[in-house]
C-alpha cells in the first residue's frame, strides 16, 4: 500500500484564515444584531394576530427592540470604549424591557407559550451578549496577565 502525502499548510495562512474568522465585516454578521433583527421580525408577525386594540402597545414593543438594534449599530461604530459601553448598557436596557413586555403579552393569553419562548429565549440571548461585549470592551472579561 502507498502512504497518502501530507499536505502542510503555512502557518502564515493558518493565522490569516483565524484573522478573517475573528473580524466581522458587516453589522449584519453580528450574531446580536441578527438576533434583534430576528427580534424585530417576530413583533411584526404580532400585528396580523393580535387584536387591533394592541396597535399602541406592540407599536412600544416594536420600539424598543428597534432602538436596542440601532445601539448596538452605534456600539459597533464607536472606538471610544465608555461610549460603546454606554451604547451596549443602553441595549441591554431596551432588551429586559422588550422581555417585560413579552411577559405581559403572555399573561394576558394573547401570545402562545411557543412563541412567547422562542421570544424570551432571543430577548435573554441579546441581554447577555451586550454585558459580554460590554464587560470584554470595559477590560473585565478579559484575563490579565497579572
Amino acid at each position: 500500500m502507498e502512504e497518502k502525502e501530507k499536505v502542510v499548510i503555512p502557518q502564515e495562512t493558518i493565522a490569516d484564515s483565524k484573522e478573517k474568522k475573528r473580524q466581522h465585516k458587516t453589522l449584519r454578521q453580528l450574531p446580536l444584531y441578527r438576533d434583534l433583527a430576528n427580534l424585530e421580525y417576530m413583533v411584526a408577525k404580532l400585528y396580523m394576530k393580535l387584536p387591533r386594540k394592541m396597535t399602541r402597545y406592540l407599536d412600544i414593543t416594536l420600539n424598543r427592540v428597534s432602538e436596542a438594534g440601532t445601539c448596538v449599530s452605534m456600539a459597533e461604530c464607536e472606538r471610544d470604549p465608555q461610549a460603546r459601553a454606554s451604547y451596549l448598557s443602553t441595549a441591554r436596557a431596551f432588551a429586559e424591557k422588550f422581555y417585560d413586555s413579552i411577559i405581559i403579552l403572555q399573561k394576558l393569553n394573547l401570545l402562545d407559550k411557543q412563541t412567547a419562548k422562542g421570544m424570551k429565549n432571543l430577548a435573554k440571548g441579546v441581554v447577555a451578549q451586550t454585558v459580554a461585549w460590554r464587560d470584554y470592551t470595559n477590560g473585565e472579561g478579559t484575563k490579565s496577565d497579572v
